[in-house]
């Protein structure tokens, strides 16, 4: 399988400081984007966190099964959880900071995204976008009781509002998601 991968973050227009970090080892299939939150840099300690414990619990993955990564995906997941949350009970001016997490791994022919919060991962295949991933998010779990519909979530209030982080409870459950890979396709 042959990987190319770009990366980039951007502070946009609304925000003073950028607190997203992400990690990418192409030659490991590794690919991972956190979106911090918390304020006096507490949200980049934690998104810089995130991806770097991530990224080491899935450095060796050869040989594995779909169950197996997955196990591996969700001790990755919990393991930057753990560390976020020790830090904030132990760092006053770190309290409050969590993050998101979404990690890609590519593997054999397969893929494998462990996610939690809202950053996003779609599949671009055959000129078709995908969604992969659910938002963790109040407007999500209003679309899926049947509170809202779809379009009024886009507009919502409360859209950037999540349900689930790395970092701000002991203990996260990450979702995973798997497919198979296919020549020329794009995840974003």
């Amino acid at each position: 399988m042959h990987i190319t991968a770009a990366g980039r973050t951007d502070v946009g227009v609304i925000r003073s400081g950028n607190e997203d970090s992400y990690l990418m080892v192409p030659d490991r299939g590794i690919f991972v984007v956190a979106d911090g939150m918390g304020g006096h840099a507490a949200g980049e300690v934690a998104s810089e966190m995130a991806v770097r414990y991530v990224a080491r619990e899935l450095d060796s993955l050869r040989g594995l099964g779909d169950e197996q990564v997955a196990e591996r995906m969700r001790v990755a997941i919990r393991t930057a959880n753990g560390a976020i949350f020790q830090r904030t009970l132990t760092e006053h001016d770190k309290r409050g900071m969590g993050t998101t997490v979404t990690a890609l791994t590519l593997f054999e022919t397969r893929f494998l995204i462990g996610q939690v919060g809202d950053s996003r991962a779609y599949l671009l295949r055959d000129n078709r976008l995908s969604q992969l991933t659910k938002d963790h998010s109040y407007v999500q779990e209003q679309v899926d009781a049947g509170y809202l519909t779809p379009e009024q979530a886009r507009t919502h209030p409360y859209s950037n509002v999540i349900t689930r982080c790395v970092g701000a409870n002991s203990e996260v459950m990450p979702d995973i998601y798997v497919g198979t890979v296919k020549p020329r396709d794009v995840f974003l």
